[in-house]
């Protein structure tokens, strides 16, 4: 059996639960092939999540009670399955294992030394599949994990979510669109205090650029104080702020800007960056993270330093229709190559093959 220990799959937005998705999808299709049963355990989603939805065979939820989400972990490891757990905060879980377990890296998370079980535990991992270089590079030097138990697990789109958009023309900018418009900028975030997402940043360029209107989806508690920063800049009447969003207004988001903008110092990987490039967007991102990975400086979009005056010079580079247009159309290619449910899956098949070959004499001491 393989057992999947997750902090999250229906009941939240996000990359992480996106990411868990997939996982789920391709371990029901590697299970298949391998003769395997699938069980799904998810911390943070409430039971009644799961009508209505898609579930997983095997799914079980637990709505953030991590004592009982634990004691079912254990005891269905009493069986003796093959584990992955999908947060390195669910690491030390995995002592509990009889034949050894991986873990799941995203990003942030890793960036520091974790808590000192949280790290026993993550060293202690047969393997840590990272979701970029960056991520799989902090696993190794700052939570002191060997360079060959790490595995690399693109992050991708969900398919039943851009199905229509990777497989059929989308609009993009011409050359020679005439210009006389203003530049049509969008952001789409969580807005958490403490969470460098850049949005300030954008505020402020917002200010110094007068042709420009920008629109900002998300919630979170930083959204008052962006409000208010908008308003002492000067910017309110060029700039809205939407809230959370469905997932039909996100789409018209996207297909509908400009240019997507998201200079984040936070970022492990970046989903939203392929969600836009695959709408044929060009993207600004912050030279930081795991960002730089995903959105390609010149090639897909423009990767400058986190800072107002290198938001400004990018947004004025991008008021020109020729270049718009060539970014948006190479980062559409570059997720339909790179970064689409095929080459997730035969990551993720990588990882189900390695916990495939672990046994009880495999137990790190």
């Amino acid at each position: 059996m393989l057992l999947l220990g997750l902090t999250s799959l229906c009941s939240a937005p996000g990359g992480i639960p996106a990411f868990n998705r997939l996982l789920c999808r391709a371990a029901a299709e590697w299970a298949e092939a391998h003769g395997e049963q699938v069980r799904v355990l998810v911390l943070c989603d409430e039971p009644a999540g799961r009508v209505g939805q898609d579930v997983p065979p095997g799914y079980q939820a637990f709505g953030g009670h991590r004592m009982r989400f634990s004691a079912a972990l254990a005891a269905a490891l009493i069986r003796c399955p093959m584990l992955c757990l999908g947060h390195v905060h669910l690491a030390p879980l995995g002592l509990l294992s009889p034949r050894g377990f991986g873990v799941v890296a995203h990003g942030t998370e890793v960036w520091s030394p974790l808590p000192r079980l949280r790290r026993f535990a993550l060293r202690r991992a047969r393997v840590v599949a990272c979701v970029s270089r960056h991520t799989a590079g902090c696993v190794q030097q700052m939570q002191g994990v060997e360079p060959e138990r790490c595995l690399r697990v693109i992050n991708a789109l969900d398919p039943a979510s851009f199905a229509d958009v990777l497989t059929n023309d989308v609009a993009l900018p011409a050359a020679d669109q005439p210009g006389g418009r203003p530049l049509e900028v969008f952001s789409l975030t969580r807005l958490q205090l403490g969470e460098p997402k850049g949005i300030d940043l954008m505020l402020h360029a917002v200010a110094r650029l007068p042709e420009l209107r920008y629109t900002v989806a998300g919630e979170g508690d930083a959204l008052p104080g962006l409000r208010a920063l908008a308003a002492r800049l000067g910017v309110s009447e060029r700039v809205r702020f939407l809230g959370r969003v469905t997932d039909a207004e996100r789409a018209t988001l996207l297909s509908g800007c400009d240019v997507f903008a998201l200079p984040s110092s936070g970022e492990g990987f970046g989903i939203v960056y392929l969600e836009a490039m695959a709408h044929g967007k060009p993207c600004i991102a912050a030279r930081a993270g795991g960002a730089p990975e995903v959105v390609l400086d010149g090639e897909t979009g423009l990767v400058v330093p986190a800072q107002t005056d290198a938001l400004v010079e990018a947004l004025r580079r991008l008021m020109d229709p020729g270049l718009r247009a060539r970014l948006g159309a190479a980062g559409r290619a570059r997720v339909r190559a790179q970064f689409c449910y095929p080459q997730f899956r035969e990551h993720a098949f990588a990882l189900f093959d390695r916990l495939a070959t672990l046994t009880p004499a495999h137990w790190p001491l």
